[in-house]
């Protein structure tokens, strides 16, 4: 049986079930449904050590999208989702073939790999999740960039455990060509370079938070308090590692519920004051550079 959609994100996304509870009933449902159809697909490639057979259940899953086929529990809700509010199922398609890249060892050579990678595993959940919470279209590249910089978040917290499963997203000239087994080995003479190479890789999520959060303007205010709060969250993972050296072979670090109750308190602060959202904006189009192809059918 499946998971209730509230209780998956109850135990697998602590920082998205923190900020649902500022959004409505009905909003915060749809949204934990939407997260509960991520997390089923992110799930397969993750935790069937039989890669061959969680292919196999990924590309089922992609057919009956593309077929608009509701006999799988997982995707007619996901299908319905769609209907109910106008969801492009493309992007789901666009989600799994983002995840199905992580079926093989990785490894990501550039920037543009790099942010093709976050946006279909991450930019197109903003794309799917931006008619759920109200924005308006001309909203929706920021999306994208609120959910592409959670991701480079991600890769950053997650550089060894990744690494481990043979996996690094860094890209290669970033840390002079060090595989993902060097970096799993942690051998201290190259600890230094993928310290730098996880700063960097905060800063360019920086880049992709600001822009998301300008477009915090497009949601509907009750919404735009909930973004903000996961996000002022999420960021704070990369803000704590940073303050911590980026000391990436000692663990995950997590942000404790008092500090995500700090974080809330100024994220609402910032709306409240107009410093978050105040005013119409115009995407920054070199943000997309390297999405073109990725965003014909956005």
């Amino acid at each position: 049986m499946q998971d209730n959609p509230t209780t998956l994100l109850k135990k697998h996304g602590k920082s998205f079930n923190f900020a649902r509870f500022f959004l409505g009933s009905k909003t915060g449902i749809a949204a934990a449904r939407l997260y509960r159809f991520c997390r089923i697909v992110d799930d397969i490639a993750d935790e069937n050590e039989d890669k061959v057979e969680a292919a196999a259940q990924l590309k089922l899953l992609k057919q009956q999208i593309i077929q608009n086929q509701e006999t799988d529990p997982v995707v007619g809700d996901f299908l319905m989702l769609c209907s109910e509010y106008g969801i492009d199922r493309k992007h789901g398609i666009t989600l799994i073939e983002g995840v199905s890249q992580d079926l093989i060892p990785l490894a990501l050579t550039s920037d543009k790999m790099l942010i093709q990678y976050a946006y279909r595993v991450a930019g197109v959940v903003g794309l799917m999740m931006a008619p759920i919470l109200g924005a308006k279209k001309s909203g929706h590249s920021f999306a994208v960039d609120l959910g592409i910089g959670m991701q480079l978040t991600n890769i950053a917290r997650d550089v060894m455990e990744d690494a481990k499963m043979q996996r690094r997203y860094i890209p290669q000239n970033w840390v002079n060509g060090l595989s993902a087994a060097q970096i799993a080995k942690s051998e201290i003479a190259e600890r230094a370079i993928v310290q730098k190479a996880i700063q960097r890789l905060l800063q360019l999520a920086e880049t992709y938070y600001q822009s998301g959060l300008a477009g915090l303007y497009y949601l509907p205010p009750r919404n735009r308090r909930a973004i903000a709060v996961a996000a002022f969250v999420y960021r704070d993972i990369g803000r704590k590692l940073l303050n911590k050296d980026c000391i990436y072979w000692q663990g995950r670090v997590m942000v404790p519920t008092p500090r995500k109750l700090q974080l809330a308190s100024q994220a609402l602060w910032q709306l409240t004051t107009s410093k978050l959202a105040h005013t119409d904006c115009v995407h920054a189009r070199e943000l997309h550079s390297h999405l073109a192809s990725e965003m014909q059918s956005k």
